[in-house]
């Protein structure tokens, strides 16, 4: 249960950020400019960008994440984050790189502990 869609999203988000974060945008080319998530130029990814970005290459291959793994996704952030809007959180001037990839690896340390969990009450 630990290598389902909603985890892999936080990682493959994780990914993108750890490749390059930005802030102010939802993702920037390599000069800098705004572009969507999905953009083949798109060079750097905020926290919201990047998940944007995985679910959009997620619908391209045919596979639309589920509302449910997209749920528990945002849900692990959601405890982890404290304000309504990721964006807002992304973009404050004290956010940094390293912040935003601690808050994913967060995220999918609790998202694995939640499916234990649901898995132990389950059986």
């Amino acid at each position: 249960m630990t290598d389902s869609r909603g985890l892999r999203l936080l990682q493959d988000a994780r990914g993108l950020v750890a490749e390059s974060w930005c802030h102010g945008a939802d993702a920037r080319d390599a000069q800098g400019s705004e572009v969507e998530p999905w953009d083949d130029n798109a060079a750097s990814w905020s926290l919201l960008g990047a998940i944007v970005a995985v679910l959009e290459r997620e619908a391209l291959r045919g596979g639309e994440l589920p509302l449910a793994a997209l749920g528990s996704a945002l849900y692990a952030l959601a405890d982890l984050i404290e304000t309504d809007s990721l964006a807002d959180w992304n973009d404050d001037p004290r956010q940094t790189q390293d912040n935003v990839l601690a808050v994913l690896d967060r995220a999918a340390t609790a998202y694995r502990d939640n499916c234990a969990v649901l898995q132990v009450s389950l059986n």
